[in-house]
């Protein structure tokens, strides 16, 4: 892909808001909602005291050293909440081995609404680092969320490349690291579905055959982008007529589905649990790979889609901010960044660790797309509060199975 076209997309992306899963419907979840998911299932981390959440507005550097290992002598501890696997684990332990930290607490959430209502019933001060998409990043500084970067403690900064920088969800470059960027597309089971499925259109037109083996990412960004793409909509649609009828193509979907699933959809692709999804590339293309997987196929729908980035930032009142900087550091130090890409099947934002990611992952188009289908994907706008769309997503989201 050709940097002159990714700049164009961004600028695209810039002037349409991009907003992949919604901020702002968050923003409307109920007191009781956001009470009953204060914390994490599961999560080892403890209320801890406000800690220093102000750092350096200045833009990351261009001519910083690149040493993993910036600060010296930092927290112990590091408590991450973020996507599930989305961080590559010998990294983990690499990190930790560098530093010296004992307790590395990861948890996750399934969507960047989950994520905020984590944050607005209580997880504030519970965390650290996070990876939230782009287009939240904005209202998440507006709620208090989010701290500025030090970025004289992420020295490997300097590698973002320039079209990732400066854009509209924060021009100044002071709340988040760009962290890697995809599609959402179609994921087959080519073995057993034996139709063409490149398209939207052709995904609805053969659900009915694979009743209860479709798996679908729990989002609704990404979700309304199928409907109304196939449609030949805008997937930023609020016109009554069109959510109308990409409701309609929702609901004749919804019987069908397995299971809403943003954290193991790849798993239940695997084990033919489910043969047809609407997911990302996480997960996915690395089952290309074995041989037991290798008719996964992973498709960017001929008839549009979706193009999001996701940040790294660190949280308000993080009760580890030293270990939060060198963490972002550190996992932006070009291996370390390959081994993300390599990983988590994403493209990463990061020029000089390119040189260390496998050719064969460079030159696949699921991941770094190709000019010609750049040009065919959509960002969204912050279309998240439009009525019509929250009832016909709860509709969807009731009628599963």
């Amino acid at each position: 892909m050709a940097d002159q076209d990714l700049d164009q997309m961004l600028k695209r992306m810039g002037q349409t808001k991009v907003s992949r899963r919604g901020f702002l419907w968050a923003s409307g979840l109920s007191a009781s909602a956001a009470a009953i998911a204060a914390c994490t299932p599961g999560s080892s981390v403890a209320p801890s005291s406000p800690a220093a959440t102000s750092g350096s507005s200045d833009a990351p550097p261009s001519d910083a050293p690149s040493e993993s290992a910036v600060a010296a002598n930092i927290e112990k501890e590091l408590f991450m909440l973020n996507w599930g696997d989305y961080v590559d684990p010998d990294n983990m332990k690499q990190f930790q081995a560098d530093f010296g930290v004992e307790k590395f607490t990861y948890d996750t959430f399934a969507s960047n609404e989950e994520l905020l209502t984590k944050l607005q019933g209580g997880a504030k001060g519970q965390y650290d680092v996070s990876a939230p998409t782009a287009e939240f990043v904005p209202g998440m500084v507006e709620q208090g969320f989010l701290q500025k970067i030090d970025w004289s403690k992420v020295p490997n900064a300097k590698y973002i490349e320039e079209p990732f920088k400066n854009l509209w969800w924060d021009p100044k470059n002071e709340y988040q690291l760009p962290k890697d960027w995809g599609t959402t597309g179609i994921a087959v089971r080519t073995k057993i579905v034996k139709e063409e499925v490149k398209t939207w259109k052709q995904f609805f037109e053969v659900a009915p055959k694979y009743s209860g083996r479709i798996v679908v990412v729990d989002s609704p960004g990404d979700v309304f982008t199928a409907p109304l793409k196939a449609l030949g909509y805008s997937l930023n649609s609020v016109d009554e007529k069109e959510l109308g009828e990409a409701r309609d193509l929702l609901m004749k979907l919804a019987p069908h589905v397995l299971a809403l699933d943003s954290d193991q959809y790849n798993t239940k692709i695997e084990t033919e649990e489910a043969v047809l999804g609407l997911t990302w590339t996480g997960g996915i293309l690395e089952l290309r790979d074995k041989p037991e997987t290798a008719d996964v196929a992973y498709y960017i729908p001929e008839d549009g889609t979706l193009f999001w980035m996701d940040t790294w930032v660190i949280l308000a009142d993080a009760p580890h901010p030293k270990a939060a900087h060198a963490f972002l550091n550190f996992i932006h130090g070009p291996e370390a960044q390959a081994k993300e890409t390599m990983t988590n099947g994403y493209a990463t934002c990061n020029s000089e660790a390119k040189k260390f990611i496998d050719p064969k992952v460079l030159n696949d188009p699921a991941i770094f797309v190709p000019d010609d289908v750049l040009k065919k994907l959509e960002g969204a706008k912050d279309v998240s509060t439009n009525p019509l769309r929250i009832k016909i997503w709860e509709e969807f989201k009731s009628s599963i199975g």
